[in-house]
């Protein structure tokens, strides 16, 4: 909405007003956006699976983190509060799975990461942002009941993109502007112009490559704490169910999903990253052991929240993008080769 159609739902009198409170609101963090959500199963011919990986490691985070960068298509890390072993987990896109998992395993034989678990995206990720008027702690009493789900499943390639589109889709990505959009990319390409990019933009917000969002938080960033969450389900066609209606409509933000663990075929976790207040941990776990038909609980607590050490994110790379074939293949003999100088390189230093 507008400013002035926010100011009809309010009791202020100025606009001015309302600009002011959005503005504090995004100086206390509650507030972000809009952000522009890259539906990526639309983006080319050939599968692009987006994957997270579970990592446990005698290392330093730090150096952990240095051999994941090293991988193209990393997007993200997330610190996790451990007292046993380093944990961290980490995001990726992925062309071809068999190739990621031999990277890994590379890391696991030279003692860089100890163990790892990858599960993939078997459907969409839906965000929902908090209810500012529900519950802090809400009950999970309510993960069986019937419901209407939204529609999770993943789109498939149907538009043809261009090097125009491509190109301003990290910038969008990270909310840039279109006139500045224009002026970084204008020096790289020939003949772009703003009713390209304008016209390109809106091209992919019609075909559903992007959505526009808003993402706000359920408190001031201080008073929160983030998590992500996985409980396998052993109905599941309760999977969607179980994930949709936690904490559904109370005072949590919540991106969920489903994931399938790499190797398995009959194996189904129902995820959820979660930012709420801190009470809201206090009894989850014995929450959800009061329900059936919940296997297995995995909860990651993010080590700091905010937190900047230890927190990477790289922005979703075009440049293998065959704009002729509409496919999207990523290179893993390079990270390959890449990975094994570093782990050379590195244990002559010690060995000095």
């Amino acid at each position: 909405m507008s400013v002035k159609e926010l100011l009809s739902y309010t009791t202020h009198k100025w606009k001015r007003t309302v600009s002011r409170k959005l503005k504090q609101l995004r100086e206390q963090h509650i507030l972000s956006g809009s952000l522009y959500d890259l539906n990526y199963s639309k983006l080319c011919r050939n599968p692009l699976h987006k994957v997270l990986c579970i990592f446990e490691s005698n290392r330093s985070l730090e150096t952990v983190i240095s051999y994941l960068k090293v991988i193209g298509p990393i997007l993200w890390t997330f610190p996790v509060l451990s007292s046993h072993k380093r944990v961290l987990n980490a995001g990726f896109f992925s062309t071809d799975d068999a190739a990621l998992a031999s990277i890994l395993q590379i890391l696991k034989d030279n003692n860089i990461v100890t163990d790892y678990v990858i599960r993939a995206f078997c459907t969409k990720r839906m965000i929902e942002n908090p209810n500012l008027f529900g519950d802090l702690n809400p009950p999970l009493d309510n993960l069986l009941d019937s419901c209407d789900i939204p529609d999770m499943s993943l789109a498939y390639h149907d538009t043809e993109w261009n090097r125009c589109d491509m190109s301003i889709l990290p910038h969008l990505m990270k909310d840039a502007k279109l006139v500045e959009i224009l002026r970084k990319e204008n020096d790289l390409h020939e003949n772009l112009t703003y009713e390209k990019i304008k016209y390109s933009r809106r091209k992919m917000v019609k075909n559903g490559l992007i959505e526009k969002k808003y993402i706000f938080n359920p408190l001031p960033v201080d008073q929160c704490v983030e998590f992500q969450m996985f409980l396998k389900i052993e109905d599941t066609a309760l999977a969607p169910q179980i994930i949709y209606n936690f904490a559904r409509g109370e005072r949590v933000f919540k991106q969920y999903a489903l994931f399938e663990e790499w190797g398995t075929t009959d194996c189904i976790w129902g995820s959820t990253s979660c930012i709420s207040h801190p009470l809201f941990l206090k009894d989850l776990m014995h929450k959800l052991d009061e329900i059936d038909g919940i296997g297995e609980k995995e909860i990651y607590l993010m080590r700091s929240f905010p937190s900047k050490r230890y927190f990477y994110t790289r922005p979703l790379e075009f440049k293998y993008f065959d704009f002729e074939k509409q496919t999207m293949q990523y290179p893993y003999h390079v990270y390959e080769e890449k990975i094994k100088e570093k782990i050379e390189s590195e244990q002559l230093i010690f060995s000095v």
